[in-house]
């Protein structure tokens, strides 16, 4: 776990330490449908800077609060059947855990953003029950740090979820680099990078047509797709599969990763290269032999060798040679 400080002296990892020794166990760890979320609270509580303390509890019109714009939760999460958890606890129980919010100027019809807690506000909607929430006076990077602590105690935020977070705030510089974003975050380069370029996919249109629940997308078919598409010609292949795909599909499109099987397997399909064989001239006595196999490996070969008077001839044989390839 990292020693990097958070904020005015935070460590992240004597955040989740503390909230290891508080439980004796990680809240992802503990069983059971009512998970305790110990370490966004460490954080604004037990070993943060004063300023981050200034706060205050309040009951609020759910109505009038909207998500914080770099909220890593999609739509899909607000519907009846995914907040029923909370829909049938809190009338019953109370709201367990506050929101996280700031106050908002400048919109008459909001009093408040919330950094995390959009279920608890979808439930507290539904079941016309006031919605708690922590108000907060903090910076965006520190919105993002404590919304990140927050689901780290959760199983319900999807990897691809968390990538396109990452991208939005890296997009609004809220952190200057992927290093500093990784640094604050306490997630490793490489899986920063990683979620990164996976989140690259749904800049796609076409792509993103398709992939109608940004949460169920896989995130390692997602990256491997993305991957794939830097190879040259690969980009153009995806693009015109996933067009394809979009004018057989019925409204509200296939399962993510039945969508992106397709487009891999798209791949597969131009791969299948036809073979070729020609011979060029190269100058007044050489020649060049090309040849293209099934699987489009491509070989030049000069049977009777080059010399430096050939300069010439071989650049003009190779551009005839890459036109036909195409």
């Amino acid at each position: 776990m990292s020693n990097k400080r958070l904020f005015g002296g935070t460590r992240l990892g004597d955040i989740a330490n503390s909230a290891r020794e508080r439980s004796g166990e990680t809240p992802a760890e503990r069983p059971g449908p009512q998970a305790v979320l110990p370490t966004a609270e460490l954080a604004l509580h037990g070993r943060t800077s004063p300023g981050l303390t200034r706060e205050t509890v309040l009951s609020v019109d759910p109505k009038r609060c909207r998500g914080w714009k770099y909220h890593n939760r999609t739509n899909a999460w607000y519907t009846r059947e995914r907040c029923e958890d909370l829909i049938t606890s809190i009338p019953k129980d109370g709201q367990q855990e506050p929101a996280l919010a700031r106050r908002v100027s400048g919109d008459p019809g909001v009093d408040y953003e919330l950094i995390y807690g959009m279920r608890r506000r979808f439930a507290c909607e539904v079941t016309n029950t006031k919605l708690k929430v922590r108000v907060v006076d903090i910076s965006d990077s520190q919105a993002a740090v404590l919304m990140h602590l927050e689901n780290a105690d959760r199983q319900d935020i999807t990897p691809m979820e968390r990538a396109l977070s990452f991208q939005l705030q890296l997009d609004a510089r809220l952190f200057p680099t992927q290093e500093a974003l990784a640094n604050a975050l306490n997630v490793s380069k490489g899986q920063v990078t990683k979620m990164l370029k996976a989140a690259q996919l749904l800049a796609h249109a076409s792509i993103a047509n398709l992939l109608v629940d940004r949460s169920a997308v896989p995130i390692e078919q997602a990256y491997k797709l993305a991957t794939l598409m830097d190879r040259p010609g690969a980009r153009d292949v995806v693009l015109q599969a996933a067009k394809n795909v979009g004018r057989r599909e019925e409204e509200g499109g296939r399962d993510p990763r039945v969508v992106l099987k397709l487009l891999l397997a798209s791949l597969d399909q131009s791969r299948k290269i036809e073979p070729i064989r020609r011979e060029y001239n190269v100058g007044k006595a050489g020649r060049a032999i090309l040849v293209r196999n099934a699987k489009g490996k491509v070989t030049v070969a000069f049977p009777r060798g080059l010399g430096p008077s050939d300069r010439e001839a071989v650049i003009q044989a190779m551009d005839q040679i890459l036109k036909d390839l195409g």
